[in-house]
């Protein structure tokens, strides 16, 4: 599911579940506002904002907040990246905007909509689009919540730990790899279907004091170096 970003005519930072993105319109009146959407790769149900990465590509719309004099499919369109006009992405009734990012984590896309009515600029927003970096969480099958920090289990338990993705430029989980580490050692995922969820039987026995041990998590795209996200909690087995 992908969710468009309203861009507001203030400066703001949105931060739900750390998403490292600032975004800001300067503009000459309120006639327009631009609305951005990113086809980054989240979880099924996922409420926030599909943050854009390296390959994403971000759709811009110049879109009118209030009813205007003349019909906005008759204005002209002009579309500015990183401070070039794009040729061929503007023109009459143009108002909606498609580009590849191909800026690194933490570095920003700049675009600029102009909209005239004839000669006329009647309307100018800009905004800087920060790209973020794919990331990954560690739930457990049955909770909406992330695991973090540390993980108390018990002996004689099977564990079932959830890897959910985001931000990746891929379509589904087959086209990434998972790659789950205890300890420093490389397991083998018992689950051939479901290879983002890691099975665990943790032996009966009877403990003198918890056990620590560290469970890492390497996911990466399999046609992409570039695109890749870890994750690491420590599991106390008491």
């Amino acid at each position: 599911m992908f969710l468009a970003g309203a861009i507001f005519f203030v400066f703001f930072a949105i931060n739900p579940a750390e998403q490292k993105l600032t975004a800001a319109t300067q503009t000459t009146d309120n006639n327009f506002s631009l609305t951005w959407s990113s086809d980054s790769y989240v979880p099924p149900g996922y409420a926030g904002l599909a943050l854009p990465t390296m390959g994403s590509q971000i759709k811009i719309f110049a879109l009118p907040t209030k009813r205007l004099n003349i019909d906005p499919e008759k204005l002209t369109y002009r579309w500015i990246l990183d401070g070039e006009i794009i040729d061929g992405a503007g023109g009459q009734g143009k108002s909606v905007f498609s580009f590849r990012v191909k800026k690194w984590p933490g570095d920003y896309h700049v675009v600029e909509s102009q909209v005239l009515d004839g000669n006329n600029m009647i309307w100018r927003g800009l905004t800087e689009i920060k790209i973020s970096k794919a990331e990954a969480i560690f739930q457990l099958p049955s909770s909406d919540y992330s695991i973090t920090g540390s993980f108390s289990a018990k002996t004689g338990q099977t564990l079932k730990i959830l890897a959910v993705p985001f931000f990746f430029n891929v379509k589904d989980l087959g086209s990434l790899n998972f790659q789950w580490e205890l300890d420093g050692q490389e397991l083998i995922n018992s689950d051939t279907k479901d290879f983002n969820i890691f099975s665990l039987t943790i032996p009966s026995a009877q403990l003198k004091k918890t056990l620590i041990k560290n469970l890492k998590l390497f996911i990466s795209d399999k046609t992409n170096i570039d695109q890749q996200a870890s994750s690491k909690i420590t599991l106390e087995i008491k």
